[in-house]
């Protein structure tokens, strides 16, 4: 309680010195009016300092300075306020709050005859097709919207421990999260991130992996059985989804890639798989990618991509295998 209350008692400083930057310019503003009313243009730059004054009359004896501390974005040198004007016909008063204030955004704001501003525009809301950062490593994904559904257009790559051979085949026959690397027989997880096949292909997950921890970044989630056949459908039925799906060309995929043009721009990449006992096989001939669906005891649904064919493959296998991972937006 005692912690609460503190952080309540310095939000509730930091609005009130916000509310009196608000409020000071607003009075300058005032005080700039009647000089104009009576002299008929405003002063000019560096014609006002402490008063806003002339001749025998004082439009504000004493011009405020901000309060301290800058609170939110603001420097030291932003919490002032700056009038400029090089006319006479109009000025800007820069000044700059902590928090949202009378509707407008955190951070600069310009104050002129016409009303104060926001100089700062709001952030601009995520939107499928920009990039991902997953919090948890700042590991930074493309994405892409296929129909209604927004996709990774990589292969899930969050690692926060990786198994060797042997430890994988114990992970998983003990039904527990088991994590790997193409080619890396190994348990240092900066060495598995260090190797290429980490940054190309990600992460080999068991089923329990998929299952028992949340994997995806928050707001993402494995597909269910369902959402990929969604996916599949859309594109043209599993007959042909495979080659939408697929990256095109012969640097990753093994020849003859047939009937990729990944005009979906899911751009599956062939990142193999890793068997029940840990070893690999089939990098650069197929992908696989879990679902989130049971199959039968023991067994989860997949799908299969191939360099041979442009057909997705729907089936289901021992939850102890490592496959690919894409995540959907929830």
């Amino acid at each position: 309680m005692a912690t609460l209350a503190v952080v309540a008692l310095q939000n509730a400083r930091k609005n009130a010195r916000d509310a009196k930057r608000m409020a000071d310019v607003k009075q300058i503003q005032t005080a700039l009016e009647l000089y104009y009313n009576d002299i008929g243009s405003y002063p000019l730059t560096g014609e006002i300092d402490e008063s806003i004054a002339t001749g025998s009359n004082t439009y504000m004896a004493i011009i405020p300075t901000a309060p301290t501390p800058a609170d939110g974005d603001c420097s030291d040198e932003e919490n002032e306020y700056t009038y400029t004007s090089s006319d006479g016909i109009t000025y800007t008063i820069e000044f700059c709050t902590g928090s949202g204030v009378g509707g407008l955004n955190e951070g600069l704001k310009l104050a002129s005859p016409s009303g104060i501003v926001s100089t700062t525009t709001p952030p601009v809301p995520w939107a499928c097709g920009d990039s991902l950062t997953d919090s948890r490593d700042s590991n930074v994904y493309t994405t892409v919207e296929i129909d209604t559904q927004c996709w990774m257009a990589e292969n899930l790559a969050y690692l926060p421990v990786v198994h060797s051979n042997s430890e994988f085949q114990t992970q998983g026959g003990s039904s527990l999260p088991g994590y790997g690397v193409y080619g890396y027989d190994g348990s240092d997880v900066p060495t598995a991130k260090a190797l290429d096949n980490y940054t190309t292909y990600g992460v080999l997950y068991n089923f329990f992996a998929v299952d028992q921890v949340s994997i995806c970044p928050s707001g993402w989630s494995v597909p269910t059985d369902a959402q990929l056949t969604t996916l599949t459908t859309y594109l043209g039925g599993e007959s042909v989804a495979g080659g939408k799906m697929k990256e095109t060309g012969t640097t990753h995929w093994n020849s003859p890639n047939t009937g990729a043009d990944n005009s979906s721009g899911f751009t599956a990449l062939p990142a193999g798989n890793r068997d029940t006992n840990g070893s690999i096989n089939g990098l650069g001939d197929y992908s696989i990618f879990w679902s989130s669906s049971e199959f039968g005891p023991g067994a989860s649904w997949f799908r299969g991509l191939y360099c041979s064919g442009a057909e997705v493959g729907r089936s289901g296998d021992s939850q102890a295998y490592g496959f690919s991972v894409r995540c959907l937006q929830d």
